[in-house]
């Protein structure tokens, strides 16, 4: 894992690359925030070594430790594990939640609570059993989003990139059909309060930093899958 700065106060480390069960390689970004207290925000944590954890200790000490999507709170246990006195938060689970054993942890809403309030806004994506928290970095106008936007390059692995494309995220990347299929409703509703914030940067767990222009981008993929 290495850390690497977006901008003032928020960083990004991607983990390693990793093969899920319908053998599609990934890749996970963990988001870092150092928030006004000096402690830091940790959003969908991943894998890292020694050297990683030193890095992320020079910030500042790890307060808060986020899954935003159902997907990624099994990633909790073992960062926890390292910091057992960082607060807990996690999207509602659900039948996409992975992990057996599952910490307990707050539950995230639409309000920001008061670790963060100013700092971070929040919006939660709803669909049928499955949620996701989006957040803005309001300093820096960034955009945080974990599993609803994917944009995924050709692997090089037939299949691999037979799903990729099929499943509506090949680069330049959108919303995943089994997300899409979910719920309009609750997408429409995301949409509207996401595209009333003020961020030109896009910070996508899977997929690229997109400098500049995010907000159309954001557009752009919902257009396509409320059609």
């Amino acid at each position: 894992m290495e850390l690497e700065r977006v901008d003032e106060g928020i960083w990004v480390a991607d983990g390693p690359v990793a093969i899920d069960l319908v053998v599609v390689p990934y890749r996970t970004r963990m988001t870092v925030v150092r928030l006004a207290d000096g402690r830091l925000w940790v959003a969908s944590p991943v894998p890292t070594s020694l050297a990683g954890l030193n890095a992320l200790a020079a910030l500042g000490p790890v307060g808060h430790l986020v899954a935003p999507t159902p997907r990624h709170r099994w990633r909790l246990e073992s960062w926890h594990a390292l910091f057992p006195d960082a607060a807990l938060w996690a999207c509602a689970t659900g039948p996409f939640t992975l992990g057996d054993k599952l910490l307990p942890a707050t539950v995230l809403g639409e309000v920001p609570p008061p670790a963060w309030s100013g700092e971070l806004d929040q919006a939660v994506y709803r669909g049928v059993g499955f949620e996701e928290t989006t957040f803005l970095h309001r300093a820096s106008g960034t955009l945080l989003v974990e599993d609803v936007l994917q944009s995924h390059e050709r692997s090089g692995h037939r299949l691999a990139d037979a799903l990729v494309r099929v499943g509506g995220i090949r680069t330049p990347g959108g919303v995943p059909r089994d997300i899409r299929a979910i719920s309009r409703r609750g997408a429409r509703a995301w949409v509207e309060r996401v595209l009333a914030w003020d961020f030109d940067r896009l910070v996508m767990a899977h997929g690229p930093v997109i400098e500049g222009g995010a907000k159309a981008y954001v557009e752009r993929a919902f257009a396509r899958a409320l059609r």
